[in-house]
């Protein structure tokens, strides 16, 4: 008779200049949910209010520490590590950055010299929008996990080719998305005309502008006087985009609500039929699952969890330049029947995002890996 011992699990909950983060603390409850035993560790700041109240009403023990996200004073960060595994019997250890990767691998083989303590990375960010620092970043932090990592989780299939190298150690394991984006039980869509957003960082790689370009192209060719585009979020290219729409003479037709909470973000959602997504790179896309989950029409470029899970006039579109973006527009605007039956096939499909059952597929991780 076979004997499973389950994994106790310390998961790093907070990440650089962010603190303890709400799409981490909601992966944990799911974790905690579905029966692994865990605590958290997290360094002093939360990203919002009301995250570390939400982990206790579930009694989740978050341990503190105390400049953990701040990226100094190594050995001491090592050595309290070191001594939250050894209190908790911990074996198994997620990490979501380098900095934490080093801190762990430094108890494993030099403080503690614990063998078989295993640690688990999740790829979020590599440089992506950059293609040199993705090129550097990709080989550094290739090189770090085929050392140190035991299971490394990309969200997609466009991460996991960043990464071939580390295939034997790779689990494809797309992220969950809040509860609150399952809230409705029926789907109901605006019928009139575009109704768009895409929440970004105004930032190199995010290309708001090419989506005011093509919709500005859209509105000369068809005449379109119902569609709009909502752009939340801030950033450094934020005014050069506001210079764009008002060049264009779109200042009623393209929204800019600056950065917002999540549950505003998802008032406007609820006020649009599409999401639309223009980045040059995504390691997962908040942004594409957010709307597909909400049973919105997706339109995006071939990257993150977007050539996963979008088919051609099925579910959404896939563009790559410009043109092809506006041509979606009028298509779109020309039969917005269609915009429902997308959106219908996505809401059909949407608990694959759901956190719960992602985290029953990590569980099998922890113990079979």
């Amino acid at each position: 008779m076979n004997i499973v011992v389950m994994s106790k699990l310390l998961f790093f909950a907070s990440d650089y200049k962010i603190g303890l983060s709400a799409l981490l603390c909601d992966q944990l409850i799911a974790l905690y949910k579905c029966g692994v035993e865990l605590c958290a560790v997290a360094g002093d700041h939360d990203q919002e209010d009301g995250l570390t109240e939400k982990l206790a009403e579930f009694g989740i023990p978050v341990i503190r520490v105390h400049n953990l996200d701040v990226h100094s004073n190594f050995i001491m960060l090592a050595k309290k590590l070191n001594q939250i595994i050894e209190e908790n019997h911990i074996n198994v250890v997620h990490v979501q950055n380098n900095w934490q990767l080093a801190l762990i691998s430094y108890v494993k083989y030099v403080a503690l010299r614990r063998k078989k303590l295993k640690i688990i990375y999740t790829i979020h960010a590599f440089r992506n929008n950059s293609l040199w620092k993705s090129r550097i970043a990709q080989i550094v932090i290739g090189t770090a996990l085929l050392l140190f990592a035991d299971r490394v989780i990309c969200m997609c299939t466009y991460l996991k080719k960043k990464f071939r190298l580390l295939s034997y150690k790779i689990v494809l394991l797309p992220h969950g998305i809040s509860d609150m984006f399952f809230y409705e039980k029926n789907l109901v869509l605006p019928d009139r005309g575009l109704q768009m957003i895409f929440p970004a960082q105004f930032r190199k790689g995010k290309n708001q502008d090419m989506i005011v370009k093509a919709f500005a192209n859209h509105i000369i060719r068809t005449g379109d006087v119902e569609s709009k585009l909502i752009l939340p979020g801030n950033g450094p290219l934020l005014d050069d985009v506001k210079k764009l729409v008002a060049k264009l003479r779109l200042q009623n037709r393209v929204l800019f609500p600056g950065r917002c909470p999540k549950d505003e973000t998802y008032k406007m959602y609820m006020n649009c039929n599409i999401g639309v997504i223009a980045s040059s790179s995504e390691t997962f896309g908040q942004s594409i699952v957010e709307p597909f989950v909400l049973g919105r029409c997706v339109i995006s470029t071939p990257v993150g969890v977007a050539i996963d899970v979008i088919k051609n006039g099925y579910n959404g579109f896939i563009f790559t330049t410009e043109q092809e973006l506006s041509n979606i527009f009028t298509q779109l605007y020309n039969d917005q029947i269609l915009i429902k039956k997308i959106g219908t096939n996505n809401f059909k499909q949407r608990d694959v995002f759901r956190w719960d059952k992602i985290c029953l597929n990590y569980k099998r991780i922890l113990l079979n890996g």
